[in-house]
């Protein structure tokens, strides 16, 4: 991967900056102990690409972590610094260079920072891993001697509360997690000990086996924003159906599939409810994985309740074959990792509290009233599908501990501009769905999912919507809406001079301000010199 624009700029700086300043070689002849050389004056532009510097960085670190307000205001202090220097940008080559390389870097960095969206883009997911795992080829040859010894061993010592089978297909996946999915097995055992002891604790609660948290390690190595390619997610990889019938709710903002806790309370249930139906754990786990129905199928055509029976038929798909096999291998193993050689480094979890949001904030704003990474509040809220909060609702947003009154305090004092904005569209007669997506850029099922609305409803009018437009659609709209202001005027390039404002630039060409933000794709008022704008100017302006 090659590196940023701006860390190239940060190494262009940095070699600058220390080559700048330069000195009379000595000759060789020079006598050994010369007279004291006066000391060097100070080189400006050293000084300059110095402080340029340190500005940069901060604002990059600051836009890397979602603190948008805050890499601006970084930003503009550098470019300040150039434009302060005496002549200008441009009066020093080295100085023109860094400039130059610059305002390409905050260029790049801010069309990135429009690419992460107006809160409307869905937030990203993982792979699940039991796409890969369950596909994996169980063997049915006997394992050797020191697995089986092992695996006895492991089962005999330790604290179990689920009846461990140690046939040929759970030792083939013991073998399987001591080898080509070791690096897996352990990562993914460390990410649990975030979850282990809630897990078990509202297993035990509802009369679960505590050893089953382990089928979150299958499912999903315990990731909350995994995602199968059965439409299924979370930790407990449910898909939206299941989830809905515990309780968990999914919609276009939220989906608690991805909330670890309620997620495992629903699998809690789950699980109950399936181990009541088949009043065995081997086929609950089955039916888990495939569905009651499948399950019930193969119990009825094969006429055997013993899963390790019925695995032996075509009753069932490989999947649920070896995914049974799977999860007791993996609580055999992860019961006593250091019998086999795993080295679990538990991850630290992040202490948080909650703080009520009422409607949309933007989570870069949370993230900077929180003082806190935006990644922290994503890590802590993986529930939510946007990069915002509900517009329709008080929303309980876990931030930082320790954070919540200042997350409070500065929401409270927030002004309006910095709210997630949406575009709302009201229904007019004979409006459809497809009709207002097709002219607002969106998608059909976006804005249906957005008001929670069903695909096929019919609108009525004067129905107020909220219309979920990517940041690329709001471009094009920009570009086309502005192409009937060009007409009958002449393109010339303008290059910015010391001392120039827009309104000076505007008033000289016949234009707006405005228009020149439009045209040139400008959120504010600062323009920088020796950048270059469009002007749309009147033939004899020009």
């Amino acid at each position: 991967m090659g590196r940023t624009p701006w860390a190239l700029l940060l190494c262009l700086i940095s070699l600058l900056g220390t080559g700048c300043a330069s000195s009379k070689a000595r000759p060789a002849s020079a006598p050994a102990a010369p007279e004291p050389s006066p000391p060097l004056s100070p080189d400006p532009v050293a000084a300059l690409l110095t402080q340029a510097e340190a500005h940069l960085k901060s604002g990059f670190d600051a836009a890397d972590d979602g603190h948008l307000s805050r890499a601006r205001e970084e930003f503009d202090s550098a470019i300040d610094l150039f434009l302060g220097f005496p002549g200008g940008a441009q009066a020093d080559p080295r100085v023109a260079e860094v400039y130059r390389r610059a305002l390409e870097a905050i260029h790049v960095r801010e069309i990135e920072a429009l690419a992460a969206g107006d809160g409307f883009t869905e937030q990203g997911t993982e792979p699940a891993s039991i796409d890969a795992v369950s596909a994996l080829f169980v063997e049915e040859n006997a394992a050797g001697p020191e697995t089986r010894a092992r695996a006895e061993d492991a089962v005999r010592e330790e604290a179990l509360d689920l009846q461990i089978e140690l046939n040929d297909a759970v030792l083939s996946c013991i073998e399987l997690y001591q080898g080509r999915l070791r690096a897996w097995f352990e990562a993914a055992l460390a990410r649990g000990q975030l979850h282990l002891p809630y897990i078990r604790e509202v297993f035990a609660a509802e009369g679960i086996p505590r050893d089953l948290a382990y089928v979150a390690l299958v499912e999903s190595a315990f990731k909350p924003n995994a995602y199968s390619r059965a439409k299924a997610r979370g930790v407990w990889q449910f898909i939206a159906a299941t989830g809905r019938r515990y309780g968990l709710s999914v919609d276009w903002w939220v989906d608690e599939r991805s909330d670890t806790a309620k997620a495992t309370q629903a699998a809690a249930r789950h699980l109950r409810d399936l181990h009541k139906l088949f009043g065995d754990w081997n086929l609950a786990l089955a039916a888990y994985n495939a569905g009651e129905r499948k399950v019930q199928r193969a119990v009825a055509r094969y006429g055997t309740r013993d899963f390790w029976a019925l695995r032996k038929t075509r009753g069932l798909k490989r999947e649920t074959r070896n995914y049974v096999p799977l999860i007791h291998a993996a609580i055999v193993v992860a019961k006593a990792p250091e019998r086999y050689g795993f080295e679990v480094q538990p991850l630290s979890p992040l202490a948080s509290e909650r703080v009520a949001v009422e409607g949309a904030v933007d989570l870069r704003v949370i993230a900077e009233c929180a003082g806190s990474p935006l990644e922290d509040i994503r890590l802590l809220n993986p529930e939510l599908r946007r990069l915002a909060t509900p517009p329709d609702r008080s929303y309980d947003l876990r931030v930082p501990l320790g954070q919540a009154p200042a997350v409070t305090a500065c929401l409270s004092n927030l002004p309006a501009e910095k709210r997630v904005r949406f575009r709302t569209h009201t229904v007019r007669k004979g409006e459809t769905l497809s009709s207002i997506a097709r002219r607002s850029g969106a998608r059909t099922r976006d804005i249906a999912e957005a008001n929670n609305i069903p695909l096929n409803r019919r609108l009525r009018v004067g129905t107020e919507l909220i219309i979920p437009v990517p940041a690329r659609s709001k471009v094009t709209r920009t570009a086309r809406r502005t192409e009937p202001e060009t007409e009958g005027r002449v393109r010339i390039r303008y290059r910015i001079k010391p001392g120039d404002t827009l309104g000076g630039i505007a008033a000289q060409h016949g234009t707006t301000v405005r228009e020149l933000q439009q045209w040139n794709r400008l959120r504010g008022t600062r323009i920088a010199a020796g950048a270059t704008l469009t002007i749309y100017a009147s033939a004899g302006d020009e």
